[in-house]
This record gives structure tokens, C-alpha cells and sequence, in this order.
């Protein structure tokens, strides 16, 4: 994909689903919405130019954020239906949503993301850099625990880089199982694959550095505060599935050690 690439319709409008004070007591929100701290990052595609293309094409590849992007596209291109409804939670600048909008099984996109600025000033352009469909696409300003969707609209959700900033991993869940229709699919991409032999490293460092075994995995892998990540084991997602009452399709570890996870919502 070039920059020269050209996206298709009228660029859609900014639907705001939460007002200020709501958007600034979400966990992270302060994080996500700090314009200076923006500029700097690999994300900051706001010129257009070639060289801020680039640097993002280099980042999505060097991260294997775009290897697991493929793997969770086959999962949606796969779907026999037509005119699929897509929510893109946490869609950031909306790399994702412009890919998805480019499928042809694919007929709405919903972007719902915190951060007002990429949805103002780096969505557009990045729906530009990868020939994203406009006519396809919704932007959201709002929270991914309040959906402005209906019960079983939806035929996909997609997280990229997203599921592990879940302060309330299950209230998530809960709201996702909300809108997801019966056979469809939740797909978690970017996610951190903790192995078991990090577990075990980090066991013999504070074994080490503190003079106490520590066996707690959450204490272990605590959670960072500033940016809202959080850790899961592979048994976690099964755990999360199992509760829900889905089918894995598929767990898989990357090159980067990150992790796409597909499950399935059991058929009406």
C-alpha cells in the first residue's frame, strides 16, 4: 500500500457518544488523549506525508501488528454472509477500520475509540493511506463498556491492541456478548503473550531481587497504571471464553510474541 492510495466516499462524520466530563473519568483516558505525548509516537500520520507513512508501515510490520492483522482478517473475509456489521473497539487511528472497510463481505464499520484527536486529525489520514471505504466507515467518541449499538447487531468484533487495556476485562466481555449476534465472532489481535517461561523468569527475580517467592501471576505482572495494559496467560482467554459460553477458534503466538485470539458466539 502507497501513500498515493485514495480512500472512497465522503469522509463521515464525528458521532460523540460521551461528553467531556464522561470521557475524562474513563480509566486511561488522560493517556490516550494527550496530543504532546502524540506527536512523538509511531502513530502520527497528521501531515500526510511519505516519511510519516512510512515510519507507520515500518512500525505495523516490525511490531507484528500487521502479521496479526492478516490472521484475523482471514477470520472475517472467511464468513460466508454479505454486508457484515463490523465494531472496531478501541480503533485508534483507524489503520484497522480502513482495512476491514476495504473487504467485500464487509458492509459497516463502527470505530469507537476514547481518544478525540486520532479520531479527528490521524483517522482521516490513515483511511487515506490504506484506501479505506468512507461509506462503510462510523467514527465514535466513546467507551467500548457503552456501546450506542443493539442487542445482536453486530457480526464482528474486532480489537486491535485493545482487549489488555480493559480495566473490567468481563464487563467488556458482557457488553461485546451483549451485541455480537448468535455464530459471531470476537477477534483480539496485538494482544501480549505472556509464556510460561516469562512466568518462570519473573518468578526467579523477585525470588532473587526480593528474597520471597511470588507465585501470584497477577502480582507477578501487575498492571501499568499509566497507559491501562494489562497481562493474560493463554489459559486466561480460554478462561474468558469458557465463561461466555464461546468456542476458541484459534490462539496464536507471532514472531513478536504477540497473540491473536478468535473466538465464536454459539449459533441461535
Amino acid at each position: 500500500m502507497t501513500p498515493a492510495a485514495t480512500s472512497h466516499g465522503l469522509e463521515s462524520p464525528i458521532e460523540h457518544w460521551l461528553d467531556d466530563a464522561a470521557l475524562r473519568s474513563i480509566y486511561s483516558s488522560q493517556y490516550w488523549n494527550d496530543l504532546a505525548a502524540e506527536r512523538g509516537k509511531e502513530w502520527w500520520i497528521a501531515d500526510g506525508s511519505e516519511t510519516a507513512y512510512a515510519r507507520l508501515r515500518t512500525h505495523l510490520e516490525e511490531s507484528g501488528l500487521m502479521e496479526d492483522y492478516r490472521i484475523g482478517e482471514a477470520y472475517v473475509a472467511g464468513m460466508t454472509s454479505s454486508g457484515l456489521s463490523v465494531a472496531d473497539l478501541a480503533s485508534g487511528i483507524g489503520w484497522t477500520s480502513s482495512l476491514l472497510s476495504r473487504l467485500p463481505n464487509v458492509g459497516r464499520v463502527h470505530a469507537v475509540e476514547i481518544s478525540q484527536h486520532r479520531l479527528e486529525l490521524l483517522f482521516p489520514q490513515a483511511v487515506r493511506m490504506f484506501a479505506g471505504d468512507w461509506s462503510k466507515i462510523s467514527r465514535n467518541l466513546g467507551s467500548f463498556y457503552q456501546l450506542k449499538l443493539a442487542n445482536a447487531s453486530l457480526d464482528i468484533v474486532f480489537l486491535s491492541s485493545a482487549f489488555h487495556h480493559a480495566e473490567n476485562p468481563l464487563r467488556l466481555l458482557t457488553e461485546v456478548d451483549r451485541v455480537l449476534r448468535p455464530g459471531g465472532r470476537l477477534i483480539l489481535i496485538g494482544e501480549t503473550h505472556i509464556s510460561r517461561w516469562a512466568v518462570a523468569r519473573r518468578i526467579a527475580k523477585m525470588l532473587v531481587t526480593r528474597g520471597r517467592l511470588m507465585t501470584n501471576f497477577f502480582k507477578l505482572f501487575p498492571p501499568d497504571d499509566a497507559m491501562g495494559d494489562h497481562y493474560y496467560r493463554e489459559s486466561d482467554y480460554y478462561l474468558f471464553a469458557q465463561m461466555l459460553g464461546y468456542r476458541v477458534l484459534k490462539y496464536s503466538v507471532q514472531r513478536r510474541s504477540t497473540a491473536v485470539v478468535v473466538l465464536e458466539k454459539s449459533p441461535a
